[in-house]
């Protein structure tokens, strides 16, 4: 919980509390006209529990009931739902994917393999470069998978090509091919040399750069 306090429009005081856990809002009672507006904030204390590292905040009851507050912004992450065939293998306290470095196990035998990353692997945690290095971790799994066991056979009996499912459901697929095309194109389209490139925005002019 961050809080930034104003005593004036000179004076700024930022005062971070920990383990309190925000379960209300309150009305402004100063406001006769606005009943909508928010005047306070009641949070529960939490406690830290489990091993170090891998801790997770409890309720404990205790209530702190008004904290004054003029504005507040919700910014917390999202907990993950388990899709159809999944549910063996989910964590609904958690909501998380049980996996081992992304490998979602015994799910790869019944699954014809199956991996996980981000949000849904490690739970709503971390930074950008969080996500670049769960990413990688993943990557490593499938392709430590592929190299060292043969091709699994799915529940028709026959081996599925990727890239030959998607253009059968008329997906549009940009190869590593196309990516190069993609990346040559935003590099030489830099309106500055302090640029590192000139991203493209839409998703069918990238489409149509890939080709």
């Amino acid at each position: 919980l961050l809080l930034l306090l104003l005593q004036d429009l000179n004076e700024k005081e930022v005062a971070l509390r920990f383990l309190m856990n925000p379960v209300a809002f309150k009305a402004s009672c100063s406001s006769k006209d606005d009943s909508n507006l928010i005047g306070g904030l009641v949070c529960e204390r939490t406690k830290l529990t489990g091993p170090a590292g891998i801790q997770n905040a409890v309720g404990t009851g205790e209530l702190e009931h008004f904290l004054p507050v003029d504005l507040a912004l919700v910014s917390i992450g999202y907990k993950g739902i388990a899709i159809d065939g999944v549910e063996d293998f989910f964590d609904e306290t958690r909501g998380i994917v049980r996996n081992e470095q992304g490998r979602v196990d015994p799910a790869t035998d019944k699954l014809c393999g199956l991996y996980v990353s981000g949000w849904l692997k490690r739970g709503p945690s971390g930074i950008i470069g969080t996500n670049i290095a769960d990413a990688k971790e993943t990557v490593q799994s499938i392709v430590q998978d592929l190299k060292n066991e043969e091709p699994r056979e799915n529940k028709r009996g026959m081996v599925v090509d990727l890239f030959d499912l998607l253009i059968q459901r008329r997906v549009n697929v940009v190869d590593w091919s196309g990516y190069q095309k993609i990346n040559r194109y935003e590099t030489e389209s830099k309106r500055s040399e302090e640029q590192p490139r000139e991203k493209l925005v839409s998703v069918k002019e990238m489409i149509r750069i890939s080709r």
